[in-house]
């Protein structure tokens, strides 16, 4: 179940995007979309058809939790940078009994934008895991 803490760390990673990240070297690009669909819009209106998704927005962000695969996806307001774009976190429990963060991506903005969009998801990801695994 998606808990409001993720939706607070959500809000985090939605602080780190707007403050801009530090430039570093290009990221690896995946060739396909993998998050499942083709395109950011398609990811949306297919939320927007499931009725236990839960939609919030923050800072012009819409976020969509879904329970049912505790996944939270993250669409960027026409402002930002990096739209169009949906970031897909699906967080599970694993074997050792941390939290581990699937994460995919799907961006069509420009190169620099979209690795910025990545790597302040990135940190934020393993700042909740350490949040979740108690080294606040």
């Amino acid at each position: 179940m998606v808990s409001t803490r993720t939706a607070g760390l959500a809000a985090i990673a939605i602080c780190l995007v707007l403050g801009g990240a530090l430039r570093a070297d290009p990221l690896a690009e995946q060739p396909r979309s993998t998050v499942g669909y083709p395109t950011p819009d398609a990811a949306l209106a297919a939320l927007h058809a499931k009725p236990s998704v839960e939609f919030s927005t923050q800072d012009g962000w819409t976020i969509a939790s879904d329970p049912e695969t505790n996944t939270v996806w993250s669409f960027p307001p026409q402002r930002d940078p990096a739209y169009p774009a949906v970031v897909k976190r699906q967080m599970t429990p694993a074997p050792d009994g941390k939290v581990a963060v699937q994460m995919d991506v799907l961006c069509s903005a420009t190169k620099a934008a979209c690795d910025d969009l990545v790597r302040a998801f990135e940190r934020m990801n393993e700042e909740a895991q350490r949040q979740v695994q108690g080294g606040d």
